[in-house]
């Protein structure tokens, strides 16, 4: 990536090893997870790594070009006399990602035949493993040893998934690896022991919903979820207790987050009413209908000839609803507009009682609804900040920063 990203780990330096295993592809993702956390990553594959994985992937996302062999080090970064030794010194964690039964037995045994397990060798716990292969490999005694040496000395060996193997007649079991999410979840916890939201809980919402006007028909929007999918992710990561409440949306559910399913704008608003109760903040940055159809029907309506009129009643106003008994707590809204986005944006800051509210445009060539990123303003009383076009995973990093001062001011 071109320009460093600003994150909860910036300015952390960590490697990255990836060892040989069909899981490789998805070290990809976690490297640019990473760098939008705002970490300074450097990559080292494996010989068998590479068989799986290219570097280019890696030499792009990160800005520096992975370590494939033990002499010459290439690509700069974290240098030094004995590479290996210099940049164990420099990180402040490593990461095993995919970790094979192969890489623990050589961490665990002291074995070191190339870069990555020789670097290992000099490593500081505690490192972060995240293991990759078959069932039956994770289980096995010999394997459990050395999962069990490398605990005992301060490293941290996360558990692995369970999920379908990469051969179909093999079935599902215990072996895949945590998915890039989890381990960056994980990394933060080493890094960040004392996360900026840690003791909130903090009640988040994505994406649409969908009022019935018959049983195959609805009126919804275009929301993808993506903006609160992104807060819970990163609330999660940085402490919080997160719910995230969540419409009809085509995303795994985040890590970190317990998630509540819902599809209209009334069951929105009651799975709402009940983790308000004892919350300390809600990020409304769902979609939600305003209006739905009066005489919803059980049964596919069927066409008729001429127009039709459908009878719409409006949905209960959540922010406004939850607003009335709001006390210390703190509500974060969102607006999004077509046009005269501040000005509006500024009458429902105000009409509402929020704390402070996001935001964007979703028409033309800035439409933040259903992209991977989006231009923004963070709007409150005194002041609106304007930000530029932002991946929605940073964008979220920086809303949330402000309500992590809020909540620093609440809880001191």
């Amino acid at each position: 990536m071109s320009e460093q990203a600003q994150g909860p780990l910036t300015a952390k330096k960590t490697v990255l090893g990836v060892s040989g295993g069909i899981a490789s592809y998805k070290s990809i993702d976690l490297a640019r997870l990473l760098v939008l956390d705002g970490a300074e990553v450097r990559t080292v594959l494996t010989q068998s790594a590479a068989s799986f994985v290219q570097p280019l992937p890696f030499e792009v996302l990160t800005g520096m070009t992975p370590i494939q062999r033990m002499f010459p080090v290439e690509g700069g970064g974290f240098t030094g006399d004995m590479p290996h030794i210099s940049l164990s010194d420099s990180a402040d964690l490593i990461i095993i990602a995919p970790a094979t039964a192969n890489i623990i037995g050589k961490f665990a045994q002291g074995v070191g035949d190339d870069f990555l397990s020789t670097l290992l060798l000099s490593a500081r716990p505690p490192v972060l493993v995240a293991p990759a292969m078959n069932p039956r490999m994770w289980a096995s005694p010999a394997v459990q040893e050395n999962v069990a040496a490398l605990r005992a000395r301060g490293h941290l060996v996360m558990e692995p998934g369970v999920g379908r193997m990469a051969r179909a007649e093999e079935g599902t079991g215990r072996g895949r690896m945590p998915e890039p999410g989890e381990i960056l979840l994980a990394a933060r916890a080493i890094l960040l022991p004392n996360p900026d939201l840690a003791g909130m809980k903090l009640v988040v919402t994505a994406g649409p919903t969908r009022e019935r006007w018959d049983a195959v028909r609805y009126l919804s929007n275009r929301s993808s979820g993506k903006m609160g999918f992104a807060l819970a992710s990163e609330a999660a990561g940085r402490g919080a207790d997160v719910v995230l409440v969540s419409g009809p949306a085509a995303l795994a559910d985040p890590s970190g987050a317990r998630v509540v399913r819902v599809e209209s704008a009334a069951e929105m608003y009651e799975a709402v009413k009940n983790e308000w109760a004892d919350a300390h903040a809600l990020v409304m940055a769902a979609a939600v209908a305003d209006y739905r159809p009066v005489d919803p029907s059980a049964r596919k309506r069927k066409k008729g000839e001429g127009p039709l009129a459908v009878e719409l009643e409006r949905t209960t106003d959540i922010l406004a609803e939850l607003g009335t008994d709001k006390g210390s707590r703190i509500l974060i809204g969102f607006a999004a507009e077509t046009d005269e986005v501040l000005e509006r944006a500024k009458e429902k800051l105000a009409r509402k009682g929020l704390d402070f509210i996001v935001a964007n445009r979703v028409s033309g060539d800035e439409d933040a609804m259903g992209a991977d990123a989006s231009r923004a303003w963070i709007i409150d009383e005194s002041e609106t900040e304007e930000l530029p076009v932002l991946e929605k995973g940073v964008l979220a990093g920086r809303i949330l920063d402000r309500l992590a001062k809020m909540w620093q001011n609440i809880s001191n």
